[in-house]
């Protein structure tokens, strides 16, 4: 009996890593244990037979929902321990019956302890972004959440957060959040938005340096310096995905191309995705059946990775691979390159673009992007390896042509 006694205590010691910040439970600690509750001045409470029993009683006290963090509790509970064995060796079954139940309530109240303590450990290394919310929330989809109108399914669809995007929690409600993200108030499903630590980190993973425009029609530039050839101009307030840091000099990522553009109109800065609004996603009146629908099915792609070179709308594509695949369903050919598909179609003038129209983007001279316009200035494209397809402003950038490929 003695021989299962003793494997049972040092099971325990062992399997629930006891107090490693605490007591290194080891044979030489117990026995150690065993001399220092000798040293110790245990008060015994009346009615109580001897100071081992009460060293045993208040060891179990001081474990009852609080943390062992004195030395004075420390050496209960090691006293606590070489009284269990004492009282096995001893032959004393009743007493070890209960110094053995005593001593399990100590080893997992340690135990909880220590997890407490890792967890919030772990909590305190979350890094936060500084993403300009008070009060973070993170989509957590694979695409587009709604943002409706009431606090309910059966609500109007305000708008929707792209996945990660960020958003500020304006109020909670019973399995809904009010958030504000861009240019969208509204309500989104509480099971569908990280909040929290979660919310920190998956902030921490999926958060960007970008370069937001303070000036109209900002030069992007071949190279970082004013005698190099101008790729193309940007609008005020896009936001540009950054690659570096120079000195006077921000290098950014344009639709999949590197450029340059002055340090001096620009705020760099953390962000996260934000939300778009129904007008946003939105076509406009009056526009053909067919037009309506090639820009719907292409909104069925939001989110899916870009791929340069890349032809498959679900496994990752580039922008000329993801508007030949999305005209290619509805039986139209076009040129496997943004170059070549500017001559397919027939050309338009910008000011008389319609959704389904495709909008060409040229880089010092020729053409390198292209985007469906989807109505309401905005645009559907096969944007960045970081920003997958995704909806944005159709003038970003200056387009060079337009052409229209239905009708």
């Amino acid at each position: 009996m003695r021989v299962t006694i003793r494997k049972t205590v040092f099971d325990l010691m062992k399997g629930m890593g006891f107090m490693k910040k605490y007591v290194l439970l080891s044979a030489s600690i117990v026995m150690s244990a065993a001399m220092m509750f000798n040293a110790v001045n245990v008060k015994a409470d009346e009615g109580t037979d001897n100071t081992a029993s009460a060293g045993v009683k208040v060891a179990l006290d001081s474990t009852d929902g609080q943390k062992i963090k004195s030395e004075n509790k420390t050496s209960y509970v090691m006293a606590g321990i070489a009284v269990a064995l004492n009282n096995y060796y001893s032959g004393d079954v009743e007493k070890s019956d209960a110094t053995l139940e005593g001593l399990t309530k100590i080893f997992k109240h340690a135990q909880d302890v220590q997890a407490a303590e890792q967890k919030a450990d772990e909590q305190q290394s979350i890094p936060v972004p500084d993403c300009g919310y008070n009060v973070l929330g993170v989509a957590n989809v694979e695409n587009y959440l709604n943002v409706r109108e009431e606090p309910s399914l059966d609500g109007a669809v305000l708008g929707k957060l792209p996945m990660n995007a960020g958003c500020e929690i304006l109020e909670t409600l019973d399995g809904w959040y009010k958030v504000s993200s861009g240019a969208v108030e509204g309500y989104v499903s509480a099971e569908f938005l990280l909040t929290g630590d979660e919310a920190n980190k998956r902030a921490a993973e999926a958060v960007s340096k970008v370069a937001t425009v303070n000036a109209d029609k900002l030069m992007v530039r071949e190279e970082p310096n004013t005698d190099c050839a101008i790729l193309n101009r940007v609008a005020q307030d896009e936001d540009l995905e950054v690659e570096a840091v120079l000195d006077g000099w921000v290098q950014v990522n344009v639709a999949s191309t590197t450029g340059y553009v002055c340090a001096d109109y620009v705020t760099v800065h953390d962000a996260l995705p934000k939300g778009v609004t129904l007008e946003q996603l939105s076509e406009e009146n009056g526009d053909s059946a067919e037009s309506v629908n090639v820009v719907e099915y292409a909104k069925q792609f939001l989110g899916n990775p870009y791929v340069w070179g890349g032809t498959s709308l679900t496994n990752g594509c580039d922008c000329s691979g993801f508007t030949m695949r999305i005209f290619e369903h509805f039986g139209y050919s076009l040129n496997r390159t943004s170059g070549a598909q500017s001559s397919n179609g027939t050309r338009v003038s910008l000011s008389e673009i319609q959704p389904g129209d495709l909008l060409f983007y040229s880089y010092g001279g020729s053409i390198g992007h292209v985007a469906i316009y989807i109505g309401g200035g905005q645009i559907i494209h096969a944007s960045t390896e970081k920003t997958g397809i995704c909806i944005g402003n159709a003038f970003f950038m200056t387009p060079t042509c337009a052409t229209r490929i239905i009708g």
